[in-house]
């Protein structure tokens, strides 16, 4: 085919990748996307991310018994409460005693009844498959380790950067919110954790829209610190406490 042909081709060209213009991308979606907006009812993680969206990949980490699965069951408990359907991946724990880690409330979600790991390709087919059932909109997976192969891997770092692009794509496709929970480095037990200190590689915070970093408060067993390290879309940074109440978390101190 000579170059004639292919410029011909080009200009005709009506695929769906095809080249269009922002005010014709713009209109498109706002004639076609059905984009989904929730709230954490946690006033300072509404304000300062602006609620999360279809599409968005946001990590929840800290320290071990710190509050990260506490947190990420409180978001359940409060999508239950909107009417948000929620899809748990709890690899870590055992289903009779994640289930009972939510008290007498047991919050109405979906989860597989045998998880299996290191499959991303298991992960969607689950993530589809609870779209179709149930109409999920927000999935949680405890926690990101889970889903590599680490034996099998000589660079777990582009492992970690594989699974996180993958996760984003899977958001973006089913237009869903995705919490994904995972640990931190080895640090100074009195260092503020920040966005640099999840563990084993830098595309844990680089390839998520939001990263929120959790610990708890000293001498107290009830009181935590959340700490928002990443916010893609708006940009802004904050840091508040919570105390658990009721089974589940709640902010106490908004002007922090």
């Amino acid at each position: 085919m000579n170059n004639q042909n292919i410029e011909e081709q080009l200009k005709d060209y009506e695929g769906k990748d095809k080249v269009i213009s922002s005010i014709e991308m713009l209109r498109l979606l706002e004639d076609t996307t059905q984009s989904i907006q929730i709230k954490s009812k946690i006033p300072s993680l509404d304000t300062t991310l602006g609620g999360f969206e279809g599409g968005e990949v946001t990590v929840i980490s800290g320290k071990t018994g710190n509050g990260k699965t506490l947190l990420a069951q409180t978001l359940t408990i409060n999508f239950e409460e909107q009417s948000i359907p929620c899809l748990w991946f709890s690899f870590e724990v055992m289903p009779r005693n994640f289930l009972k880690s939510f008290g007498h409330n047991l919050p109405a979600f979906y989860l597989p009844m045998q998880l299996k790991v290191n499959s991303l390709l298991w992960l969607e087919s689950r993530i589809y498959e609870a779209i179709l059932k149930y109409g999920i909109r927000v999935v949680f997976i405890d926690h990101l380790h889970f889903l590599i192969d680490i034996k099998g891997k000589h660079n777990i770092s582009l492992e970690i950067g594989f699974v996180m692009r993958s996760l984003k794509r899977i958001a973006i496709k089913h237009n869903i919110c995705i919490f994904l929970i995972s640990h931190i480095a080895k640090i100074n037990p009195d260092k503020e954790l920040d966005i640099e200190d999840c563990r084993d590689s830098s595309f844990v915070g680089q390839e998520s829209d939001n990263v929120i970093m959790i610990w708890r408060k000293k001498n107290t067993e009830t009181e935590a610190y959340i700490k928002i390290v990443k916010n893609r879309k708006q940009g802004f940074y904050k840091k508040f406490l919570v105390s658990k109440f009721n089974g589940k978390l709640g902010e106490i101190d908004a002007k922090y």
